[in-house]
Parts: C-alpha cells; sequence; structure tokens
C-alpha cells in the first residue's frame, strides 16, 4: 500500500491546482456550515440560558393604575410561578444636545427574585443611600458616552430630575431594545432603558403605593392563553390596557425570528458548495481514471484487487475532504466568532456565555466525506470491472456522429472552423458541460441572491422614507389633542404642513384568530404619510373600513370584504362593549410594524370620543429649522416623543452598513465557486485534448487561436448556465426573504434590472479570470511530446 500512497501524492503534485480548487470549494462549504452552526448554537444556548436565569416573563399585563398588592394576588392564581409589579413609564431627555426618550422601569430597593430580573455588567445595585440611583442599558450606556456618577436628567410631570448612574445592566426583555413596532431598528442615541429604585420611581411618576405593570412567569408546561384570559376579567376594572404573550413580545419576537432565519440559511448555503465540489471531484476523477487505464490494467496483473486500487482513488476523495473539513471548520469556528460580536451588536445578549464548538468539527467533516466519497466511487466504479488486459488497453473513442446542430445545415456551414470544432466538443462531453453547468448556476443564483439582498435593503429604506413617512418632524402626546392645540402647532414658524394622526392599540379578531396591531387614524389624502399597494401606489383611506396590512391579513386569515372585529386598547376603553365590526376595504403594504389604517372619525366612534388625535406629523420649510420646532414642541406639557425622520435615516444607514459584510462575502464565495468550477473544468479539457491541440498547431493555429477553442466553450458553457442561475437566484431571494420576515418587519424581494446585469457581469468576469490564468497551460503544450502519446 505504500506504493500506492506515493502515486497518491505524485497525482496531487502534478495537478496541484486543480486540487487547491477543489480545496477551496469544499473549505467554504464547511465554513458556512461551522460558522453558522455555531453562531445558531450561541445564540440558542446564550438566549435560552440568559432568558432562564433572568427569568423572562411570560406574559406581560399593562393597566392604567392598580395597587400593589394586586402582583400578590396574581402570584396566587393557579399556574403562576412568579409575578412582579412595577411601574413603567416613558420619558423626555435632552442628553449630548440631542432629544431622546428613556424607558424608566422600576425594580425592588432590595436585590431580590423578580421577573424580567437584569443582568448587572458593571457599577452596582442600589444602595440605601441615595434615592435617585439609577441602573442603565449597556447600548444606551455606550453610546450616550456615560459614566459611573453622571447624572440623566428626565422631564417627569413638567420637572426637571436628576438620576445619577450607578450600574449598567442587560436584560432578557429588551435584547433587542425598540421602543415599539413602528421602528425598524434600535437607535441607542434616541431610545434607551433606566431602571429605577421601586419607591422613588412610585413617587417621582405619580404611583405612590401603585403599579401599572406586572410581568408573570408560568409554571413549566402552563398554557398561557387561559391564564391570560383570567388576568384580563381580574384586572379590568383597573383601567386594563393589553395583555401581551412571550411569543408577540417585540424584542423576543424579533429575536425568534432571526434563529429561525439562521437555521433555515445554515442548512442551504453549505450544501449548495458540498454538492458542487462533489461535481468538482466527479469530474476530476473519472479523468483521471480514464488517462490511468494502462496503470490500472497493470496494477491488476501485478496482484493488487479491486479493493486496494479503489482505496488508492478514493484516497485522492478523502484526502481533500478531510483537509477542505479541517481548514474550513477552523476557519468557521472562527467566523462564528465574528457573527456573535455582529450579532451582539444588534442583539444585547450575554457574550461571555459563548462557547466554542469542537464538536462541530466531526459532523462537518462526515457531511464532506460523504459527498467526496460517493462521488468518488460513482467515478471509478465501472472502470475496476474491467479485466486487466481489457484495462491496460487504450479506451475506444466514441463513435463519431452528427449532433443535431450539425444536422441544421444552413446554419452549420455558416460556422467557422474553429466555431465548430468547440461546438463539437460541447456535444461530444455533454455530461462534464452539465455537471460544469452546475457550478455556474449556484454561482450565479448566490451573486444574483447577494446583489438582490442589498437592492431590497435599499428599496425598504426608500420606500419607508420616502414614499411613506413623508413628514419631517412627528409628536405624540400623552393625551388626545384639543382643537387649539392644533391650532397652536400649526401656527409655530418654519411649520408649513400639519396633519393629526391617531394611533391606538387595537386586538383584531377573525373568526378564532386574534392579534394586537395598532389602528392609524389619518385624514383622507394624506401627504405626509401615504398608504401604499403592493405596486407603490397610494392608496386612499376609505370611509365605514379599514385597510389592513398584507401580511396582518395573512395572519388572521382575513382579506377583502371581510368583517373583523375591533377592540381599542386604551386605557378604560378596553372592554368588550367598545368592540365594533368593521369591513376590510383593501390590503395594502406595510414592511415595518403592523398597522391597519382608517379615517380619523372611525377612532372617534372606536373610543367614543370627540376629540381623536394624540399625534401631529409636520413638515418644515427647510430641514435646518428643525431644532427650533422641537423646542416650541418641548414647552407643550402633553408631548410625549418627537420622532426626526433625518435621525431615523441616517441611524438605519449606519446600522445597515454591518449587512455588506454579508453581502460581500456572499459575492467573494460564489466567485471562488465560480473561479474553482471554471479552473479544473478547463485544466481537465486541456489535458485531455493536448493531442488535439498540438495537432492544430501543427497545422498552423495560433495561440490565440488555440486560446478560443477552450475559452470561448467556457464562455458558452457560462452563459447557458447564467441563465438558469438568474432563474434559481430569483428563486434563492425570495425564499430567504420569506425565511426573514417577523411579524413586525419583512423585506420586500426586489432585482433591479441592473442586478441582473451586475451578476452576469461578475459571473463573467470570474470566468475570464480563471482563463487568464490558464493561458499559459495552452500555451505550454509540447507538441512533440502530446503527438508521440498513445492514441
Amino acid at each position: 500500500m505504500g506504493l500506492l500512497f506515493k502515486k497518491l501524492w505524485r497525482d496531487v503534485k502534478e495537478a496541484k491546482g486543480q486540487f487547491v480548487s477543489i480545496l477551496v470549494v469544499i473549505v467554504i462549504g464547511v465554513l458556512f456550515y461551522t460558522s453558522l452552526n455555531s453562531t445558531l448554537r450561541n445564540l440558542r444556548f446564550t438566549s435560552e440560558r440568559y432568558f432562564t436565569a433572568y427569568r423572562l416573563a411570560d406574559l406581560w399585563i399593562s393597566f392604567q393604575k392598580a395597587p400593589e398588592n394586586v402582583a400578590g394576588r396574581i402570584r396566587s392564581l393557579p399556574g403562576v410561578k412568579l409575578a412582579s409589579g412595577r411601574v413603567v413609564k416613558d420619558q423626555q431627555i435632552e442628553i449630548a444636545g440631542h432629544d431622546a426618550i428613556i424607558r424608566i422601569i422600576t425594580l425592588p430597593d432590595r436585590r431580590s427574585e423578580v421577573v424580567n430580573d437584569v443582568m448587572l455588567k458593571a457599577g452596582r445595585y442600589f444602595s440605601e443611600g441615595e434615592s435617585n440611583q439609577c441602573l442603565v442599558s449597556e447600548a444606551f450606556f455606550r453610546a450616550q458616552r456615560l459614566r459611573f456618577g453622571s447624572y440623566l436628567e428626565p422631564i417627569i410631570n413638567g420637572n426637571r430630575v436628576k438620576l445619577k448612574v450607578i450600574g449598567v445592566v442587560k436584560s432578557p426583555e429588551y435584547v433587542y431594545e425598540l421602543r415599539d413596532g413602528s421602528e425598524m431598528i434600535p437607535d441607542p442615541d434616541r431610545f434607551g432603558i433606566v431602571y429605577l429604585k421601586q419607591s422613588y420611581g412610585q413617587a417621582m411618576l405619580d404611583f405612590n403605593g401603585s403599579l401599572n405593570e406586572v410581568s408573570v412567569l408560568l409554571k413549566d408546561g402552563v398554557d398561557p392563553e387561559p391564564v391570560r384570559r383570567k388576568l384580563e376579567k381580574t384586572l379590568e376594572r383597573y383601567g386594563l390596557i393589553e395583555t401581551t404573550l412571550k411569543k408577540d413580545q417585540l424584542s423576543y419576537n424579533t429575536f425568534s425570528g432571526e434563529i429561525e432565519q439562521l437555521t433555515a440559511l445554515s442548512g442551504v448555503f453549505p450544501m449548495i458548495f458540498l454538492l458542487v465540489a462533489a461535481a468538482i471531484i466527479y469530474i476530476t476523477m473519472t479523468r483521471i481514471i480514464e488517462n490511468q487505464r494502462l496503470q490500472i490494467g497493470t496494477m491488476k496483473a501485478l496482484g493488487y484487487g479491486n479493493g486496494a486500487i479503489m482505496v488508492h482513488y478514493l484516497s485522492y476523495a478523502v484526502l481533500v475532504g478531510l483537509a477542505g473539513s479541517i481548514l474550513g471548520s477552523g476557519a468557521g469556528i472562527y467566523l462564528g466568532g465574528l457573527l456573535m460580536q455582529v450579532y451582539n451588536e444588534v442583539y444585547q445578549l450575554p457574550l461571555e456565555q459563548m462557547k466554542i464548538h469542537y464538536d462541530l468539527i466531526l459532523p462537518a467533516s462526515l457531511l464532506t466525506l460523504c459527498f467526496c466519497l460517493l462521488a468518488g466511487y460513482n467515478s471509478c466504479k465501472n472502470e475496476l470491472k474491467l479485466p486487466p488486459a481489457e484495462s491496460m488497453r487504450p479506451k475506444a473513442p466514441k463513435s463519431g456522429t452528427k449532433t443535431w446542430i450539425e444536422r441544421i445545415g444552413p446554419l452549420w456551414r455558416n460556422f467557422s472552423f474553429s466555431w465548430k470544432i468547440i461546438l463539437r466538443n460541447l456535444f461530444r462531453y455533454k455530461r462534464r458541460a452539465l455537471l460544469t453547468s452546475i457550478g455556474i448556476i449556484c454561482a450565479t443564483a448566490l451573486l444574483l441572491t447577494a446583489v438582490g439582498l442589498n437592492d431590497s435593503i435599499g428599496f425598504l429604506v426608500d420606500q419607508q422614507y420616502s414614499t411613506i413617512q413623508r413628514y419631517d418632524l412627528k409628536a405624540t402626546f400623552d393625551t388626545m389633542l384639543a382643537p387649539a392645540e392644533l391650532s397652536y402647532i400649526r401656527s409655530l414658524p418654519h411649520v408649513t404642513r400639519m396633519e393629526p394622526v391617531t394611533e391606538i392599540g387595537v386586538e383584531i379578531r377573525h373568526g378564532w384568530r386574534t392579534k394586537k396591531a395598532g389602528l392609524t387614524g389619518l385624514i383622507r389624502d394624506s401627504r405626509l404619510y401615504r398608504v401604499v399597494d403592493r405596486s407603490g401606489a397610494p392608496v386612499t383611506i376609505p370611509a365605514g373600513g379599514v385597510l389592513i396590512p398584507e401580511k396582518l391579513g395573512q395572519i388572521l386569515g382575513a382579506g377583502l370584504g371581510d368583517v373583523v372585529q375591533l377592540r381599542p386598547l386604551w386605557p378604560g376603553r378596553n372592554e368588550e362593549r367598545y368592540q365594533k365590526e368593521v369591513w376590510i376595504k383593501g390590503v395594502v403594504s406595510q414592511y415595518v410594524g403592523q398597522s391597519v389604517y382608517s379615517l380619523p372619525d372611525f377612532c372617534g366612534r372606536l373610543l367614543e370620543e370627540d376629540q381623536i388625535a394624540n399625534g401631529v406629523m409636520l413638515q418644515l420649510d427647510h430641514p435646518g429649522e428643525q431644532a427650533k420646532v422641537i423646542a416650541k414642541l418641548k414647552e407643550m406639557p402633553t408631548v410625549a416623543a418627537i420622532q426626526s425622520r433625518s435621525d431615523a435615516v441616517a441611524n438605519l444607514q449606519e446600522a445597515l452598513q454591518q449587512s455588506a459584510f454579508s453581502i460581500g462575502f456572499m459575492i467573494l464565495a460564489s466567485g471562488a465557486l465560480a473561479f474553482a468550477v471554471i479552473y479544473n473544468i478547463t485544466t481537465i479539457n486541456i489535458f485531455e485534448r493536448r493531442r488535439e491541440l498540438a495537432t492544430l498547431k501543427v497545422l498552423g493555429f495560433t495561440n490565440p487561436e488555440m486560446r478560443q477553442l477552450i475559452f470561448n466553450e467556457n464562455l458558452i458553457i457560462t452563459a447557458l448556465a447564467a441563465g438558469a442561475g438568474l432563474l434559481l437566484g430569483r428563486s434563492l431571494l425570495n425564499w430567504i426573504v420569506v425565511e426573514s420576515a417577523t411579524d413586525n418587519m419583512s423585506f420586500p424581494a426586489i432585482l433591479n434590472q441592473s442586478s441582473y446585469l451586475v451578476a452576469l457581469v461578475l459571473i463573467f468576469a470570474f470566468t475570464v479570470s480563471a482563463n487568464l490564468i490558464l493561458m499559459r497551460k495552452v500555451h505550454a503544450v509540447n507538441m512533440v511530446e502530446a503527438l508521440k502519446s498513445s492514441e
């Protein structure tokens, strides 16, 4: 067996380029497998341990105001493991020269076991000294460049209050730190979580001895729905606002969607590369075995059995598979760590709990070896069936027959001699051309998917902040506006247009399905906030009905013409008697949040209120005057929050820069795939046709003409395969978009015409680069040696 292994090393050295190109494809496939699965495991392990250790709630109940002992009564209900009462309220703050919103949440004065506990990252918990101590979420602490001992000065009940920062925390409740479902990504410059002592927070927020939210942790295996219904009846008299199950909680729902997406991707992408690697190994080993027929026959004559020869040739597949597995696993585990850091920029998880999953090397290696051995076995099984005498004879050439294109006389006669050689060779080796096409198809599909993801993200940003949200500023209020207040805002300097808006939470019911969403009341011909259909055309708000987003309609099983029940989630108006039936009069596109749209008068009828606006959208005469208008709005005591469209766009564009890493990596990986396929197949083509090429040289063909015979064939295969790759890429993009969608945000599958062109240019660029590198192999064909070789 020692001689056979020496021969194996000689075969590898003689075709180093082919071995390396196969190795690169396998490395990328294994890298995808180990990095994505390592990241997936770490996200699951870290989050599950984190949520359990710090008791993430199964149910949240918010209400206007209830006595503190209500938490104890809830704790005594069957199925409830723990219940914690607190006060939660958003407040304005001016910090580092800009406005922000902080969500104040109270915690026990002394550390105890509570639902939605916090992980102390730095600093300390509350002490018995100063009462105005606060803990700040880590993302907000870093974004605002705070220090221990710094003071936050929010406006609470019209008064500026000084809160001393003593600690930095993470919370399982806010791994994705969004204020509400209308936001796309976290913006720690504009929103953060601040925790106060329960006693101090109650006093400052005018909740002495009272609560406005209870978080409930259920016992294992308890169905949350019956508990939710019982709690709603219990707390109805306290001005019940809404109840939220864990699966619907904004942060948890978004994070769970990310896990599902990563699970899907970790299975598909590695398979693409390993499938192509198997095809290349099959072609390469078939060429090796066909060109070593004489050696195989000689080995059989010398007493080597079929098993020993099979092991020898399969060793090539094993060697490249093992090398690729080891290199790919090492790189994948390292990349998995980098991906976790990228994820932690978005999701606030405790990275110190991250593990290095060396056990992924074994399944990655077994999966790779399975593909490699299967390809290797199929390439040599037929040749080993031949007796030694037959193996020692050269393989009989295929009988020459006319191809279908040769039978089209007028067409065939118009081809030059060189093109006739190219076309005949393509049809002569159909299997090789087909397997080459598989690699080009997959590479093109990945290229188009990467470019399409960039298009989809760009379209989403443009659609949301240019077509839909057209206002410069949006102010929301903690109460319904009176007509005098609307007139005052309309008359502010630099305000060219003002439109009132009503935003309330509602529970939508259709049959047995229910879903919590927002209800947005807009004036009929709103110019500052447009509702659009799937084509992007504006939709007019109908009278006597609502418009419903397409995704929400799918969740509820409701569509145009159906009747749904709407129950407002508004303090004092959320009882069943306020529920009303309404017709769905249109289906619209909505990519961020879930809101149904109506005219303001419908909101008024639903709430049985005359004043039916709790926000305004403003258009300014110049963006530079934004600060002056904000200052005037902040003078109004009822202002709860002010949003700037320009700030939101800037934050979104900064955050989406992280997607450039993923898109760039996909382009490089698909380029490596295309290059490896073309390099291998072209090398085999040159080797098998060296006698033919030498003959053509003798006949007077120049080097450029010789190159055209080989490289034009590659370009034809690339052109034909790229068309199928574009179709597959479109389907792959649609699949990724569907898998990426969450209840709060979804991406449209957008492919601009230029994207198809970019994908085609890139795939041909990779093909041409492989051809250029192989030019020397064509020039180096030795005429004398090639013409002396046996037929």
